[in-house]
């Protein structure tokens, strides 16, 4: 079994960008993320890497990406995130 190596490496500096801000909390059954540019901008590089990864790796556990207050940064009171890329198990329209 490989080692982890890092997810959406060539993603790092704006992921982890100094000064990103998001906060993730349901509210009246809703989602809500509130973030400054910065932070909105982390967000969009996890779910734009995610969206380019190959198929082969979104069979790995690179298909994913947690966002919380103890991994990632999220502001304290923020719920978890769990941003997940697949493409199978969808209904056909």
């Amino acid at each position: 079994m490989e080692p982890p190596h890092e997810r959406l490496a060539n993603r790092r500096d704006t992921i982890l960008a100094h000064g990103a801000r998001l906060k993730v909390t349901l509210k009246d059954g809703e989602i809500e993320i509130k973030g400054n540019r910065t932070g909105l901008n982390a967000l969009a590089a996890v779910c734009s890497g995610l969206a380019e990864l190959t198929a082969e790796e979104l069979r790995t556990p690179a298909n994913h990406y947690h966002l919380d207050q103890d991994f990632w940064g999220t502001e304290p009171g923020s719920i978890s995130l769990i941003v997940h890329c697949r493409e199978d198990g969808w209904p056909v329209r």
